[in-house]
Order: C-alpha cells, then sequence, then structure tokens
C-alpha cells in the first residue's frame, strides 16, 4: 500500500504581530539573559591570579552586575505598568511609596510608550514602525528583518538560549511560545484607529493608500469568519455588514484615484 505523505498547510493564516505587551516581556527576558550571562562568566575562579587582573577589577565586575540588574529592574516596571499593574502596586513590592516608584519610573515608561503611540510611520499593517522601538519596529514573519534585529529573531535566540542553560526549559519555545500577540479584532482595531488618524493629518489623503487599509481591515474580517469556523466561536454581530462596508469604501477610493490619475494624464497631454 502507498503511503499517503500528509500536505502542508498553504492556506493557514501567518501569526499576527507581538502586541506592546510582548515587546516589553521580551526587552525584559532579554534584559535577565545579560544579567545572566555575565553572572556567570564571573563564577570560574581560573583566571584569578592572572597578571592582567589588576585592584579593583572583581569591584567593577560586580558593580557592573549591578548596573545591568537595575536595567532589568526598568524593564520590569516597563512590563509590570503594561500589564496594567498600578505605581501603588509597584512601590509596594520596591519597598517605596507610589509616589517614589512613579517619579523614579515614570519618565523611562513615557520614553518607551511613545514611539508605539506615534511612530515615524506605520506599516501596511498599521503596527509601529519607529527607530525607537526595541527590536526593530517591523515583528510580523515574512517581512525585511531591520538593521537592529527583530522582536521575532530576538524571542528565537531566546529561546535556544534558555534550552542550552536551563534543564528545565524542556519546551520547544520557553520564550516565544507564551508572547502576546494581536487578535485579529484587534487588528481591525489599529487598522480604523490608523485611517482615523491619516484624516485628521492629513486634509485629502491620498486614496490609494486609504483603500489599501479599508481592503486590509476587509481581509482582517474574512479572517475572523475562518477563525470563527474553526473554532465554533460566535461572529460578532453585522460582522458581514462591516466587511462589505469596508470593500465598498476601498473600491469607492480606488475609482476615485483612477480618475485622478487620467485627469491628470489628460492635463500632461494638453490641447
Amino acid at each position: 500500500m502507498t503511503e499517503t505523505i500528509p500536505q502542508a498547510d498553504t492556506t493557514a493564516d501567518l501569526p499576527h504581530p507581538y502586541t506592546p505587551a510582548a515587546l516589553a516581556r521580551l526587552m525584559l527576558s532579554d534584559a535577565h539573559r545579560e544579567v545572566a550571562e555575565t553572572a556567570l562568566a564571573r563564577i570560574g575562579t581560573g583566571d584569578d591570579s592572572s597578571s592582567t587582573v589588576t585592584p579593583g577589577d572583581f569591584v567593577r565586575e560586580a558593580a557592573d552586575l549591578i548596573r545591568l540588574a537595575e536595567e532589568a529592574q526598568r524593564r520590569a516596571v516597563i512590563y509590570e505598568r503594561e500589564r496594567g499593574t498600578s505605581w501603588e502596586e509597584i512601590g509596594e513590592a520596591l519597598g517605596i511609596t507610589r509616589q517614589s516608584a512613579h517619579t523614579k519610573f515614570a519618565q523611562r515608561v513615557k520614553t518607551w510608550r511613545e514611539p508605539l503611540a506615534n511612530p515615524e510611520r506605520r506599516h501596511h499593517d498599521c503596527t509601529p514602525d519607529d527607530r525607537r522601538i526595541p527590536y526593530g519596529a517591523r515583528y510580523a514573519p515574512g517581512s525585511a528583518v531591520p538593521a537592529n534585529g527583530s522582536a521575532e529573531k530576538t524571542a528565537h535566540e531566546l529561546d535556544r538560549w534558555l534550552r542550552r542553560h536551563d534543564g528545565a526549559a524542556d519546551q520547544e519555545d520557553p520564550v516565544s511560545g507564551s508572547l502576546p500577540r494581536y487578535s485579529t479584532i484587534q487588528m481591525v482595531t489599529l487598522v480604523h484607529e490608523a485611517a482615523h488618524r491619516m484624516r485628521m493629518d492629513h486634509l485629502v489623503p491620498d486614496p490609494q493608500e486609504e483603500a489599501d487599509m479599508w481592503d486590509f481591515s476587509a481581509d482582517l474580517q474574512e479572517r475572523m469568519i475562518r477563525e470563527s469556523e474553526r473554532s465554533g466561536d460566535p461572529l460578532p454581530k453585522d460582522l458581514h455588514k462591516f466587511l462589505d462596508r469596508d470593500r465598498a469604501r476601498a473600491k469607492a477610493l480606488r475609482a476615485t484615484a483612477n480618475r485622478s490619475i487620467a485627469a491628470d494624464g489628460d492635463a500632461q497631454e494638453g490641447p
């Protein structure tokens, strides 16, 4: 009997990008890795008698470790805030007052959130693109990796690092496996917010760009239908009506863009 080899599912939807909370957790995991690597390098005693060791080196090394741990603490506060932890709860965990915690860390949290809320630009899926965002601005698979890396790449590097160094980390994806991603309905919300900003920022938005946005919104809503069919979960009320509306918006905008192109061409030809 001939064995049937299962074929890969080429219709599967790609995972959505990581959420800001996932990026904050990844940033914290990366800080913990750096602390751990630095501490591991200081455990051995073989070089203690080396001629390259100068007085104070061990104190300086310990001070470096403290600085790295303090950076991990700052990233932990950012992650806690992304999880909805109050300043009072953070202060209690640190043994200080709510006001002291806010004074010490609020600016760092604000700096972290600024490029996510007001990025230099946005990608076609309306996720932020900004050089200030850690690991690059593009997180979704299949996209070009920015010069300073990507969250996807960093997460999988941390997966490999933890499997090598933690005997209990027997999971395939001990870091990336639990990082939250946007849901499809959250992605739809992102697109609608971006469309609103486009109209606020530009008196007359580019009709082709706006059409692409509404078509992408409709694509996401079609994905919601597929996900509902697989899971058996009920669809949001009036989803099909909203999907048809977004397709109609995109079609009307493309017609506007085509008329503008034709009018420009006639004007260039002249009499």
